[in-house]
């Protein structure tokens, strides 16, 4: 039901589906990723997991990744490591 509604929201987007992911995500080029912002709680439900985004990036890509944050909204940074997110 989530990925459904997940997929309504993001609309014409394209959406990485790959193995047990179904994430608002694309690489652009294969160093440089966009994605939705990743969430938590009741927004979790619509746009992103944090969980499974820290999971994803983890799974492809371990100790190589770096996270610039463009919006001026906040997260639980944390969960992706020391020094992997740039605000």
């Amino acid at each position: 039901m989530a990925d459904i509604i997940r997929e309504t929201v993001s609309g014409t987007r394209i959406r990485l589906k790959k193995g047990d992911f179904n994430l608002d995500l694309t690489y652009i080029t294969q160093r440089i990723i966009a994605m939705s912002f990743p969430s938590s709680g009741f927004e979790s439900f619509y746009r992103n997991p944090i969980e499974d985004v820290v999971n994803f990036l983890n799974l492809n890509h371990p100790d190589h990744y770096l996270i610039i944050n463009l919006s001026n909204r906040k997260y639980d940074y944390l969960k992706f490591g020391q020094s992997k997110v740039i605000l």
